[in-house]
């Protein structure tokens, strides 16, 4: 196969033009205040982008040239309890560096820290992910307007690459997806390593991109893997705004929307989700050999309920296994190079929405043109410049880092692969698409 990009109609999505400009933003951080919003508090935060040329607030968080590091303290009663209920937040305190100056250093004392993932999952004696919740115990304390912090491991990925690159792609696409960069992460003044700094999808989240907001936004109970819009499902569903009401009617009625007579499927499914957004996530998904994600597995998703429209939209969650890689062939980086479009290579039951609209020949036609307009996105970007930044840009952090769960030479290894799959993957997908007849 020629390691020459064909020439093709590019179209580039103007979201990623403004997050260029949120990139270039500067603010700064907010320390801690008066302010009491709760999860539920539909006003919070709309102020932040009146000027659209400053971005939001939280801009310099995510930074493309930016990074920070996050120092923890977490007292011994704090591990303690994070050996025994390491999903349960408890107090410790967290230190921001953005720089190397210590003048601009930000404290935050009595901070909610707990650990995440599920089989990215690693103890705090290893190299665990963590959730920093800022106003856990002190109400109003706030990192440029933010209350949350997620820290990923990267353990699922030893090229330590594919969720930046990922997420930047399906911002590119125009899918709602959360900004990130990369920070170093210390806890009582052990370097822990390399960390994904990564935007959390919670109210905030939806309240920046939404308005009204926040609708209700679901996550999937840790206590289930593949949970989809199927009623045996519902339960595993968790409900993560609007809790004092706790209202899930919303989510009945896309289950039955879902579900209804193979004739009108399509019209019925239409007018509980989004299908423009739905079909732009999974031709994304298809570009970068998501097998774990909802299109693949029903897996590594949130759905939400956006209200202005009042369909359902899914947001793409936990991309690490992604371009390429599975956790089924670790000896093999590139086994997903040549992932099917339809996901009939995935190795798992595609999502429930998805099997159905392939049977759709409507439907198809539309998921087939989001595969190409992901493709058009992904010539847009110049992913191969992307790589050799962050790889530069974190090279030393990343050798450093002897608690990641694998070897220099892996590191490297997977890097390489996901060059080879950011030269080779758009000129596949070109020849599966036509050779489908799209």
């Amino acid at each position: 196969m020629s390691m020459d990009k064909p020439l093709r109609v590019v179209l580039r999505s103007p979201l990623v033009a403004l997050l260029a400009l949120f990139a270039c933003s500067e603010a700064p951080p907010y320390v801690a205040g008066t302010d009491t919003d709760t999860d539920t508090d539909s006003d919070a935060d709309t102020d932040t982008d009146t000027d659209a040329d400053a971005g939001p607030e939280f801009a310099p968080l995510y930074a493309e040239g930016s990074f920070p590091t996050f120092e923890l303290t977490i007292p011994q009663e704090c591990i303690d309890a994070l050996m025994v209920s390491p999903y349960e937040y408890c107090s410790g305190d967290v230190r921001y560096r953005p720089t190397d100056d210590p003048a601009d250093d930000v404290v935050f004392e009595n901070v909610g820290i707990r650990l995440k993932g599920r089989a990215s999952f690693q103890p705090i004696d290893a190299k665990p992910g963590f959730k920093i919740k800022l106003d856990e115990y002190v109400d109003g304390q706030r990192l440029y307007g933010l209350r949350r912090i997620t820290l990923n491991n990267m353990v699922q990925d030893p090229s330590m690459v594919h969720e930046r690159i990922g997420y930047l792609l399906f911002r590119e696409a125009g899918v709602p997806a959360p900004l990130a960069n990369n920070a170093r992460v210390y806890v009582n003044g052990a370097y822990y390593g390399l960390y994904l700094n990564l935007q959390t999808l919670d109210d905030e989240f939806v309240e920046h991109l939404y308005d009204p907001a926040p609708g209700n936004l679901y996550d999937i109970s840790n206590d289930a893997y593949f949970v989809d819009f199927l009623p045996e499902w519902k339960p595993y569903f968790v409900l993560e705004t609007n809790t004092d009401v706790a209202d899930t009617s919303d989510l009945d009625a896309l289950i039955a929307g879902v579900g209804g007579p193979d004739e009108t499927f399509f019209e019925d499914a239409g007018l509980v989700l989004d299908w423009d957004e739905l079909l732009a996530m999974g031709g994304v998904q298809a570009l970068i050999g998501d097998w774990d994600g909802y299109f693949g597995a029903r897996n590594n998703y949130k759905a939400y309920h956006e209200l202005g429209r009042g369909r359902f939209i899914l947001f793409p969650w936990g991309i690490d296994q992604t371009f390429g890689i599975t956790d089924g062939h670790p000896d093999d980086p590139l086994w997903h190079l040549s992932y099917a479009l339809d996901g009939s290579t995935s190795e798992r039951e595609n999502g429930w929405v998805f099997l159905r609209c392939k049977a759709s020949p409507v439907c198809l036609d539309l998921y087939m043109a989001a595969v190409g307009a992901a493709l058009d996105a992904w010539d847009s970007l110049p992913l191969e410049e992307e790589l050799d930044f962050i790889l530069a840009q974190t090279g030393v952090a990343k050798a450093e880092d002897t608690r990641k769960p694998y070897t220099d030479d892996q590191t490297a290894q997977y890097a390489d692969a996901m060059r080879a799959f950011l030269v080779q993957r758009g000129d596949i997908v070109a020849e599966q698409l036509a050779a489908a007849g799209y």
